[in-house]
């Protein structure tokens, strides 16, 4: 009999080492697995997993389970019992400072490889594995602007002769384009900018909306820059292609395509055929049991529920590392994760049983190698004796080393208040109203705004002529200039000039004649009616001894209407310039916060430090135009402040049974009103209230317990509604029970909302 063909851990071992490449980015992470024999490389495996939000901002937890989700699909192409654990990190720009990542950074990223037992070997800077790659691909280094595109976030990159030399990020604000021309606003780089922007990983093609932008005149292009889209997960091949180019590695071929989640009804069949595959190898079992051929757990002395020899492996939700602040972290690229020599012997020894049973898995082998297996126990009695002491020794080794999560869902206390809030740069002397203490911010914005003209204006010129002035008076009459007379159609017309008509003369044949002069008039007011015909007649102060009358006709007289400025259009511009530039502003002032500083999202004041017109009031024009400055004030505060002040009345009504936990307390600044540079406004809290679980004790209470009794013990704990148990790793044929080690059992609390 050939035992090797029986038991997996005969054969001889697998010529060919395995790596894993991990390349994060701002909102996803991707896994790489290849293989390398003799110094070439193929790859095998790849995923890629988004975050909620960003790597920035998500928590460790978010970071550790979405890892594992990527490197455990990039693992599914791996032969059976093969797991990756030398590891390069592909990282961002700004985790590294002198060649060396972050301290902050460096921590998570250990965190990581100890939960997810990976051993790192070495990391590589993303933009730059990037532009190693475009350098090997077009035989020369590259100068040119590299934009990821995200979902909700733009990182801008400058490449120069192959060197990154500055990376901003920024959330997308209107479009792309446009955050990525008030990034390169920000670059501190005063030379001439490449004119070529590279696209890369973008769920469209932006690059017509990169062309139809019209870049700000601020930046230095020599002209439009041309636009190019790598193909999709090119950063991941570019770190992969890097990482193979340092360890001396020839790439064989292509990474695949990334995988996809299968379909669910795919997924329900699988199931449903998995579910068939148990209930016939339990049918088997029991036949094999009334022939002596096959042991249940009883037998061996166990007892409790024993999983089918097809059921999967558990999966667990990520755990805490435990916090050691005197610990300093070395590099990263000289670190090496030696695990203890326990877990060695305990992973050996699972791996073994693991492969055993994974081979007896078959039904249609599984009788067939049952039946060789009672041969083996029949002839050779020390080799059952070995098996039986085996796994006492495994299970003595997995009561001592195994792993347990508890995972405790609590319905919270919900306590909810609405408080009027001042914020304000001094104290208030009301003690009765919250009062956080806040920092003004002032930034200047200049632009421009326009209006057409409103107002109204009629413009023309008075009719001019000559009359005859007639006097019947007895004495002579003098006329001063301005004298109005007035026509038959009640027009009026003033004297130019002063004059002195003679008296009337007297004849007993004729009567009395008047005496007459001849003078320029002019029209009171401008308009075509005053264009009086000939021997039009004219009175003249009402007197009935003086008369007028034109022997030619009047003429010059016009009128017509114009537009102007008016005082509500220069108004407007006043109030409408502030208006205009208030997002700018905003913009402007956040990129100044630091991370701790919450703006008050309303201006104090808004004043226009210059203002010019191109038209005055009362001026002839179609449209006027204000170029001004505005200078901009807001208030910030500080996260802490608010929150310190929160939990001061809260705490108030706070029972000494529960607890009130940072990430459990929501506020929400609502109604906020200006005066006086100060902002009213109200907050709405809501704390959810977990009770106190003193976790030692409890640990000490649920060690070594069976699931079913620790359940049991935890649906007691007060608020508690469920409680889910995860031990690893899990063996067949073995109880599920938690950890004896009290160092090895974690508590993990989740709220019930």
């Amino acid at each position: 009999m050939n035992l090797a063909s029986f038991l997996p851990f005969l054969k001889k071992k697998n010529p060919f080492s395995y790596f894993l490449v991990l390349v994060l980015r701002n909102e996803k992470a991707s896994a790489v697995v290849f293989e390398e024999l003799e110094g070439k490389i193929r790859i095998v495996g790849q995923y890629t997993e988004f975050f909620r939000t960003s790597i920035e901002d998500t928590s460790d937890g978010e970071i550790l389970e979405v890892l594992d989700t990527a490197i455990s699909k990039a693992e599914d192409s791996l032969p059976e019992n093969v797991q990756t654990h030398k590891t390069i990190f592909g990282v961002k720009e700004t985790w590294v400072e002198n060649d060396k990542i972050k301290k902050e950074y460096l921590a998570r990223l250990k965190k990581v490889s100890d939960h997810l037992e990976l051993t790192p070997i070495g990391f590589l800077v993303i933009s730059q594995a990037i532009s190693h790659l475009l350098q090997k691909e077009e035989g020369a280094p590259v100068s040119a602007i590299i934009v990821e595109v995200g979902n909700k976030s733009v990182t801008v990159s400058l490449i120069r002769a192959g060197r990154t030399m500055e990376t901003k990020t920024s959330q997308i604000h209107e479009s792309v384009p446009y955050t990525v021309d008030a990034l390169l606003k920000h670059f501190g780089a005063s030379e001439i900018l490449p004119a070529k922007i590279i696209l890369f990983d973008g769920e469209k093609d932006l690059t017509q909306e990169f062309l139809n932008h019209t870049w700000s005149k601020s930046l230095p292009f020599l002209h439009l820059p041309q636009i190019a889209t790598l193909p999709l997960n090119f950063d991941a091949k570019a770190v992969l292609v890097g990482a193979a180019t340092q360890m001396g590695f020839e790439i064989l071929q292509e990474s695949p395509s990334i995988q996809e989640e299968r379909p669910k009804d795919t997924k329900e069949a699988e199931e449903t055929e998995s579910q068939k595959r148990d209930e016939e190898l339990e049918n088997q079992k029991e036949k094999l049991y009334q022939e002596k051929m096959y042991l249940k757990p009883e037998d061996f002395g166990f007892t409790g529920d024993v999983p089918t020899l097809s059921e999967k492996k558990e999966e667990y939700p990520p755990a805490e590392e435990e916090n050691n602040k005197n610990t300093k972290t070395p590099s990263l690229k000289t670190t090496l994760l030696k695990p203890e020599s326990a877990l060695i012997v305990q992973r050996t020894i699972l791996l073994l049983i693991h492969n055993l049973l994974k081979k007896l898995k078959n039904i249609k082998d599984l009788a067939s190698k049952i039946q060789i297996l009672t041969k083996i126990f029949k002839k050779r009695f020390i080799i059952s004796a070995a098996f039986v002491l085996g796994l006492l020794s495994l299970a003595f080794l997995y009561l001592f080393t195994s792993q347990s999560e508890i995972v405790l869902t609590v319905k919270p206390k919900i306590i909810e208040r609405k408080e009027p809030v001042v914020f304000s740069t001094s104290p208030i002397s009301d003690s009765e109203i919250q009062n956080i203490i806040g920092e003004t911010v002032t930034v200047s914005e200049k632009g421009s705004v326009s209006t057409s003209a409103t107002g109204k204006k009629q413009v023309g010129e008075k009719a001019i002529g000559k009359v005859t002035i007639f006097n019947n008076h007895i004495n002579e009459v003098t006329l001063v200039s301005s004298t109005k007379i007035t026509s038959s159609n009640d027009l009026v017309f003033t004297l130019d000039d002063t004059i002195k008509i003679a008296s009337a003369s007297a004849n007993p044949f004729e009567g009395i004649k008047p005496s007459k002069k001849e003078t320029n008039v002019t029209a009171s007011s401008i308009g075509q009616e005053y264009n009086l015909p000939t021997d039009t007649t004219f009175s003249i102060n009402d007197d009935a001894l003086l008369a007028a009358k034109n022997d030619n006709p009047f003429s010059g007289g016009s009128k017509k209407e114009i537009n102007i400025v008016a005082k509500k259009d220069i108004d407007k511009l006043v109030d409408q310039l502030p208006k205009n530039l208030e997002k700018k502003a905003m913009e402007k002032i956040r990129e100044q916060m630091s991370k701790d500083q919450v703006l008050i999202p309303i201006f104090i004041s808004k004043s226009l430090a210059s203002q010019s017109f191109d038209k005055k009031a009362g001026e002839e024009t179609d449209s006027v135009t204000l170029t001004g400055t505005v200078m901009f004030e807001i208030m910030s505060y500080k996260k802490d402040d608010l929150e310190f002040k929160v939990r001061s009345f809260i705490n108030e009504d706070l029972d000494k049974d529960l607890v009130l936990l940072d990430d459990n307390l929501k506020i929400q600044i609502k109604d906020l009103e200006e005066k006086n540079k100060t902002v009213t406004a109200t907050l709405n809290v809501k704390a959810l209230l977990q009770p106190k679980i003193d976790e030692k004790d409890l640990i000490t209470n649920l060690a070594g317990k069976s699931h079913q009794e620790a359940q049991t013990l935890l649906l007691k704990i007060n608020q508690v509604s469920k409680a889910n148990i995860y031990s690893k790793p899990h063996i067949p044929l073995l109880p599920k029970a938690i950890s004896r080690n009290h160092k090895n059992i974690k508590i993990v609390i989740k709220l019930d909302e």
